[in-house]
């Protein structure tokens, strides 16, 4: 029998799919059972699963549905009649479903299958874009179903309990990433070089999708205010890919504000790990944040950091010790913040190594994973003994 099987959108390239392709691996080197369904496509993070002998399949869709107001409930309400007749033809111990649709999928099967225990994860605060009228009340009504729920952050999990989660159900488990080890000057310079970065400019790097709530406008804004300052040894790198539409908006916005000869569009890259070694100074700025697997990948790679005061980005970042950490959607003080940060090499070195510190205490992999363990076997636990009182 299957340990569990995870129900998850695809395997591209985003914050979840990258904390499945970590933390998925590990519970199969310790012995786990485990196989992925997933609503949509494969991508690159399917590889590390396979490469753990993970399987992965799809859950069919339903044809072409003629009513395109009803395209997205009547396409989850299909691939929900999938996934109960894949639980009852071969039931595995636990069901574990990641991301809005795939919960509303998995609740709604569990429920056709009569099957359980089933747990749930939400790895975003609630103002989220909707995928559709309705979707988030059907999520609500999914995660308070569920036998376990688990958030990412404690902004997540007050959330949660907000929305009628019983307290006794969710669990807190944080993202967990592997140290990066740290590079030598040699390497920092070689990437440096490649990438055509100076010596003598400090480097900014922001990886995230290129979204609107992600704040990349705001990063801009910012850094125009700290040119306007007479400070200009800086150069900002964006990685990550996103809408075209939006990217074109934020080249124009760069131009606009006459720093886009200092700002280099990247698009998506599988070298994070290399760029972040030769960078000075991570940066996330996102109006509302689950937790980032970025901050934990700055602060690996000993960045300091400068983020907003919100979602999960409180629980990774101390202010002033291992970066800053200035308020939603305020160009402003964001660019005070930064400037201060380009101008002192002692802060961010004292900062960056404050924060490698952090991860290696609170955010390691091993940590994150033993999380799970404990609370999948206690809730079988949990489901043993009510299955069988008379």
């Amino acid at each position: 029998m299957m340990d569990v099987l995870y129900v998850a959108g695809t395997l591209g390239v985003g914050g979840t799919e990258r904390h499945l392709s970590l933390v998925l691996p590990e519970l199969a080197r310790r012995g786990w059972r485990l196989e992925v369904a997933l609503l949509g496509g494969d991508g690159p993070f399917g590889d590390p699963l396979r490469n753990a002998g993970i399987s992965i399949g799809q859950i069919e869709s339903p044809p072409d549905l003629p009513i395109p107001k009803l395209r997205g409930f009547l396409n989850l309400r299909g691939k929900s009649r999938t996934l109960a007749d894949r639980l009852r033809a071969a039931p595995p111990r636990l069901l574990h479903c990641f991301l809005p649709s795939c919960c509303i999928v998995g609740g709604w099967a569990a429920r056709t299958a009569r099957f359980g225990p089933v747990a749930m994860s939400r790895r975003s605060q609630m103002n989220r874009p909707a995928l559709f009228f309705g979707d988030k009340w059907l999520e609500r009504v999914a995660l308070r179903q569920a036998d376990l729920v688990f958030g990412n952050s404690c902004a997540v999990l007050a959330e949660l309990k907000g929305e009628g989660v019983m307290p006794e159900r969710l669990r807190l488990v944080h993202n967990g990433i592997e140290l990066a080890p740290l590079p030598t000057e040699a390497d920092r310079r070689s990437t440096r070089v490649a990438e055509g970065w100076r010596d003598d400019e400090v480097v900014l790097v922001a990886v995230a999708n290129l979204i609107p709530y992600k704040g990349h406008a705001d990063i801009l804004h910012g850094l125009a205010e700290v040119e306007a300052n007479g400070l200009s040894n800086w150069r900002l790198v964006l990685v990550g890919g996103g809408a075209p539409q939006h990217a074109s908006i934020l080249r124009a916005l760069a131009k606009e504000l006459n720093i886009a000869n200092r700002v280099a569009f990247l698009g998506p890259r599988t070298d994070i790990p290399r760029l972040l070694a030769a960078a000075d100074v991570g940066v996330l700025c996102s109006h509302h944040e689950g937790f980032s697997n970025a901050l934990l990948e700055y602060m690996s790679a000993s960045l300091p950091v400068v983020a907003t005061a919100t979602g999960g980005n409180l629980d990774a970042v101390e202010d002033s010790k291992t970066g800053r950490l200035v308020p939603v959607a305020d160009p402003r003080l964001l660019g005070r913040a930064l400037g201060q940060i380009i101008m002192d090499a002692a802060c961010r070195v004292r900062m960056g190594a404050a924060g490698r510190a952090k991860v290696e205490k609170e955010f390691s992999l091993d940590a994150c994973v033993t999380k799970y363990e404990e609370a999948y076997r206690a809730l079988w636990a949990e489901h043993d003994q009510a299955m069988s009182r008379p």
